[in-house]
């Protein structure tokens, strides 16, 4: 069986897939909240064979862009769903 994290920002939520971004309450969108998403994702990152980034509007963050550099530097496959960069 596949083991797949999706990661991207939380502006597209709600989800409806389990283990996917959730605001933090009071700390959303800080360091400290991306942290705590950190303990979370990085060991699902670890531990999947696939990693899908949803980004529908091609504009990615700089919490989701280190989430990607950090799975790249596991040599995880990544998928990008949604638009390109603008």
């Amino acid at each position: 069986m596949t083991k797949i994290v999706i990661i991207g920002s939380c502006r597209f939520g709600p989800y409806e897939i389990l283990a996917v971004p959730n605001k933090i309450e009071g700390a959303w969108n800080t360091e400290e909240g991306y942290q705590i998403a950190c303990k979370k994702f990085y060991p699902a990152m670890d531990q999947c064979d696939e990693v899908w980034m949803y980004v529908p509007d091609g504009n990615i963050g700089e919490h989701t862009m280190r989430d990607l550099l950090y799975a790249m530097e596991k040599r995880k496959t990544v998928r990008i769903i949604g638009g390109v960069n603008k």
